[in-house]
């Protein structure tokens, strides 16, 4: 055979495989099965929805603060002595009434001199009686009546006032003046040697005992009243332009161990400069502990909530869900939306806001993840079984491959 005739067969080969290659090619396209399609469905988030109902609501501004006494002294001896008498030996602890004595130094050496002060007074005033008796007669009755009022173990009483100036010279000559106050400085003297109660309360002290000794400068003790009691509760103005003042707000006190233990207050004044560092101001609440609860002790930390002013037409949702303080999420045709609101005040995990949204508005309560408004979402009580899902997503499974 030539060699043409081989190069003729080869191509002729060649060509006849191309056509069986696309021939096979179009067959098998042309009996190629359609695959089942299954539409994506987007997630349908299940969420916790509240209706937003308006009317008047009562603030309540919470705040904290230590509790401390209304009054408390320390008391400083004036004199030195011996101690005659000391209550419990002024232990730490122990009660006192008003006026009641708790402490006695020893005062014989300043009554002796007292008594001798008033012994020369009384002598000096009987000295000027027989020249006032020759001059002037009702002067004469006026310090004679005096002469006779004064008692030597008895605090003297005030000088006559004088009326005339002859009188004055005579009363001045006889250095009456200077002797009377003389003796009502031994007189205030001689009470120093005896310590009262100025206010009921309890005392603070390491003890002094009887027979001791006291030094003039002394510390002796401190005194606290525990009943009538009072706290300083830092507000910010904002909270505190929520309070009206003009009618001295009632306070609840929460012991903070045990928040169920209250007791009662009012706020009775407020400071009038803002501190620097925390831009607040303290507001003073009073109350009484006349049962002497533990928990209202002087020392104790408390919880404080103040009675605010009432404010109209406004609703309390949860603090939480609010966004950047602008807006919340709502269900609306089953669908996520966007609302804005105009918050007013934040109470505690609440947030009071004004009616700005429409009636019958159902805000979100879930907190979701990448929110987008649009998105389908339902309530709790319309969301779908698990089972349900599955049982459907089956059916919809035999029907494509029905089709």
């Amino acid at each position: 055979m030539s060699v043409k005739k081989k190069n003729i067969l080869k191509t002729s080969g060649v060509v006849i495989i191309l056509l069986i290659g696309l021939f096979s090619m179009n067959f098998l396209g042309s009996t190629e099965k359609t695959s089942n399609k299954r539409d994506f469905k987007p997630e349908v988030r299940t969420v916790e929805v509240q209706s937003v109902n308006f009317g008047d609501i009562a603030l309540e501004i919470k705040g904290n603060g230590v509790i401390v006494p209304q009054k408390s002294l320390s008391l400083i001896s004036e004199v030195s002595g011996m101690v005659t008498y000391a209550k419990n030996n002024l232990k730490s602890g122990t009660p006192v009434k008003k006026g009641e004595v708790i402490l006695e130094l020893d005062a014989r050496e300043i009554e002796n001199q007292l008594y001798s002060l008033r012994s020369d007074f009384l002598n000096t005033v009987a000295s000027l009686l027989p020249d006032l008796k020759i001059e002037d007669e009702n002067v004469y009755n006026k310090w004679h009546k005096y002469f006779l009022a004064i008692d030597i173990e008895n605090q003297i009483p005030n000088l006559p006032e004088i009326s005339n100036s002859q009188e004055k010279i005579k009363v001045s000559t006889r250095n009456i003046i200077t002797k009377y106050y003389s003796v009502k400085n031994q007189e205030i003297l001689l009470s120093k040697h005896e310590v009262s109660s100025p206010f009921s309360g309890y005392i603070k002290s390491n003890g002094i005992i009887e027979n001791s000794y006291v030094s003039k400068g002394q510390h002796l003790f401190d005194i606290e009243d525990v009943v009538n009691l009072e706290i300083a509760v830092p507000l910010l103005v904002k909270d505190l332009n929520m309070i009206n003042f003009n009618n001295s707000p009632r306070v609840k006190i929460l012991a903070s161990n045990d928040p169920d233990n209250v007791i009662y207050g009012r706020i009775v004044r407020t400071d009038q400069k803002l501190e620097r560092n925390s831009q607040s101001l303290n507001a003073y609440v009073v109350f009484s502990n006349s049962n002497l609860n533990s928990n209202f002790l002087p020392g104790n930390y408390v919880d404080i909530l103040i009675e605010g002013k009432n404010l109209k037409n406004v609703a309390s949702i949860p603090r939480h869900i609010i966004q950047e303080n602008k807006y919340v999420y709502t269900l609306e045709e089953g669908k996520l939306s966007r609302r804005m609101i105009d918050l007013l005040f934040i109470q505690q995990d609440q947030a009071i806001i004004s009616n700005t949204l429409p009636p019958n508005t159902n805000i979100v309560t879930t907190i979701l993840q990448k929110p987008i408004v649009g998105m389908e979402i339902q309530t709790i009580g319309n969301s779908m079984n698990p089972k349900e899902i599955v049982s459907s997503e089956n059916s919809e499974s035999k029907d494509n491959n029905l089709q």
